[in-house]
């Protein structure tokens, strides 16, 4: 028997709906229409409008609330201006994902037509990842090995092994909406300072506690507006792709808001120009997280903007076992005070920043906040004492995996020469080498003059 097949339905279940009001369509992704509660996903022509909780019904559709929603703000792109740009998609996996092969379909099923998928098998002596590949048969994936564990290792690996002009990230976990793909894609060609795009991560169910506490704790990101982030002040003629980003008293040292690792994509000359994501960070370390975080704020220092595009929709499994979120919640905190940590070795003026902000911080984790307890009252205590405990031991966490894994990015004749440096057989010499900032022009495909 399963771990999950042992569960207790949670008395607060909820059912997950997309309601698309002008398409006149309703879907049900999980749950059952008896169940308390509904979340529902209210659309608009494919356009997401809001998250929303309702009454357990069969007819989400017929909601004054879901009725009431405001329609969907419009979008500083056209939309499928994107359909020449041409992608990689990166999954990283162990293999012991039950969802792998209904990740990897989802992603095979984009509307989108110019892609590659790279699936990173960052447990290549287990087999699984392959075995249980093995049903689909599709030129557009390949499967790379990363024997080295850690999620940033295999990244860098799926980076190397991309050839696409923006790489595209997601979790073998998650489900990506059909339109996914061409949501991410489409504000590259708005402007050439769009460095990278991030989009919204709903819940895939909620049937145990510990996936509706993960929620009430704030879940991932799931602004349902678009947003502009940048690092100072926007840069001229953006203000139509969306709202200013806030990203809150650490902004842009650390970057929640901005977005998360399972959804996001950034120009390949972008991550070449920045280096490699963080081995010291993230899943598969010591640090347990923060790499895309890290990611998110190097781009942000260039002086270029990340979109956060709400119409990117992915569907992300929570954990379903006390065990595993108390696990995931310390690793935030520890991925969090790891992240500070770095940017103070990394620029020791940092420091005097982060002192003149504690007043800040310390008004957003006040006991009985949202942020810190959850606002469903059920919450264990435990995971701030969790989270509180990963951030203390944050720094030493990172000092230790940094002394392993040193942020050395092989040359590109070394990669090319030696595959097992993380680049496949055949890698390109100089001719892509990476553009500054000031150098790159919108994607094929844009609609900027």
């Amino acid at each position: 028997m399963s771990a999950e097949e042992t569960l207790v339905v949670d008395d607060q279940a909820a059912s997950i709906w997309h309601v698309d009001r002008t398409a006149r369509v309703t879907r049900l992704i999980s749950g059952d229409p008896k169940d308390p509660r509904a979340l529902v996903l209210v659309r608009d022509n494919g356009r997401n409008s809001d998250f929303i909780e309702i009454e357990g019904t069969a007819h989400p559709e017929y909601s004054a609330r879901v009725a009431a929603v405001e329609a969907a703000s419009p979008r500083g792109w056209e939309e499928g201006a994107g359909a020449k740009v041409d992608a990689t998609v990166i999954m990283c996996t162990v293999g012991s994902c039950d969802m792998l092969e209904a990740a990897v379909r989802a992603i095979l099923a984009q509307k989108h037509h110019r892609f590659t998928l790279v699936v990173v098998d960052n447990a290549p002596e287990t087999g699984q990842t392959r075995e249980k590949l093995a049903s689909i048969d599709d030129t557009r994936m390949t499967i790379v090995s990363a024997s080295r564990p850690g999620l940033s290792r295999a990244r860098n690996r799926g980076v190397l092994a991309a050839r696409g002009e923006v790489i595209v990230f997601t979790d073998d976990d998650a489900i990506v909406d059909p339109n996914w793909l061409t949501a991410m894609i489409d504000p590259f060609t708005a402007s050439p300072y769009v460095a990278a795009t991030t989009g919204v991560a709903l819940p895939l169910e909620e049937r145990y506690k510990p996936q509706r506490w993960f929620e009430s704790r704030g879940g991932f990101p799931k602004d349902m507006k678009p947003r502009v982030w940048c690092a100072g002040d926007m840069p001229e003629g953006l203000e139509v792709l969306g709202e200013k980003g806030e990203g809150g008293p650490l902004f842009p040292i650390t970057t929640a808001r901005v977005g998360a690792g399972v959804c996001m994509a950034m120009r390949r000359d972008v991550l070449m120009e920045v280096g490699p994501f963080d081995p010291a960070l993230g899943a598969g370390t010591s640090t347990r997280g923060g790499e895309d975080l890290d990611m998110f704020a190097r781009i942000l220092a260039t002086g270029d903007v990340i979109i956060h595009t709400p119409d990117a929709l992915v569907h992300h499994r929570h954990r379903v076992d006390e065990a595993g979120l108390d696990k995931q919640i310390r690793g935030n905190g520890s991925g969090m005070a790891a992240l500070l940590t770095k940017a103070i070795i990394d620029k020791p003026s940092v420091l005097g920043t982060l002192i003149g902000r504690i007043p800040g911080i310390l008004n957003r984790i006040k006991p009985g906040g949202a942020r810190v307890a959850g606002t469903d009252d059920d919450v264990p205590g435990s995971l701030t004492k969790s989270e509180i405990k990963g951030f203390l031991e944050g720094p030493f966490l990172y000092l230790s995996s940094r002394r392993r894994n040193k942020l050395v990015a092989p040359s590109r004749d070394a990669r090319a020469a030696d595959p097992a440096q993380g680049a496949p057989t055949g890698a390109s010499g100089g001719d892509d080498a990476p553009a500054s900032s000031g150098e790159r022009g919108a994607p094929e495909g844009s609609s900027d003059t």
